[in-house]
């Protein structure tokens, strides 16, 4: 069974972002309903809750203290809400719009919404494609590769925006920036490794617009 209590201290020690016992609660029960969920419509790969928790809610919180200074942020191919849902149960004071085109997804958005009270984030069912907002911050976990998620943040963009996207192993990212072919005069991009609780290899690029 999973010591959330460890995982909750650990993600404060590597962030210094203390999620309190509310909040706490709230993420456990994000889990609970999402496995719910999952056992009639696939929204997660994840077989349980405990799996849940430690391999999408607390990888989606490992990223907590890189969101401390943006507001505004749009969550591209946000699924069963990550990394937005966790982020935006923390950070009750920004606001989040999830973006997700498949309905029966959506519907799981709107339920945790109501459920978990988060006043915060705004769910669009819409192809990321068609989006016609700007937003200062454009975040995605599992989306797609760099070079689709830059498209994207290239018409969606404020002055002076950031991506933020979620990756796994540096050899894979270096692969897809190499074929993304991005203009150093256009944006500057910084790495970040994430310090997974798991044995897994995980990075946070992060694109700036010039």
């Amino acid at each position: 069974m999973t010591d959330y209590n460890s995982i909750i201290e650990y993600i404060y020690k590597i962030t210094n972002i203390e999620i309190n016992e509310e909040n706490k609660h709230k993420l456990i029960k994000y889990a609970s309903l999402a496995i719910d969920y999952n056992k009639k419509v696939n929204i997660t790969g994840a077989k349980n809750e405990e799996s849940f928790f430690n391999d999408h809610i607390a990888d989606s919180l490992y990223a907590l203290n890189i969101f401390y200074d943006y507001d505004n942020i749009i969550d591209i191919g946000t699924g069963a809400g990550l990394p937005s849902i966790p982020l935006a149960v923390i950070y009750s004071n920004k606001k989040f719009t999830l973006c997700e085109s498949k309905n029966k997804k959506v519907d799981f958005l709107k339920i945790a919404k109501k459920e978990l009270d988060l006043n915060n984030i705004e769910i669009k069912c819409i192809n990321a494609y068609e989006i016609k907002e700007k937003y200062d911050t454009i975040t995605s976990r599992a989306f797609s590769d760099i070079s689709t998620l830059l498209k994207i943040f290239s018409k969606i963009k404020t002055k002076n925006a950031r991506l933020i996207a979620y990756k796994g192993k540096m050899e894979k990212i270096e692969e897809e920036l190499k074929n993304a072919n991005i203009s150093k005069n256009k944006y500057n991009i910084e790495i970040k490794k994430l310090n997974s609780i798991m044995d897994k290899e995980r990075h946070i690029v992060i694109i700036y617009s010039n």
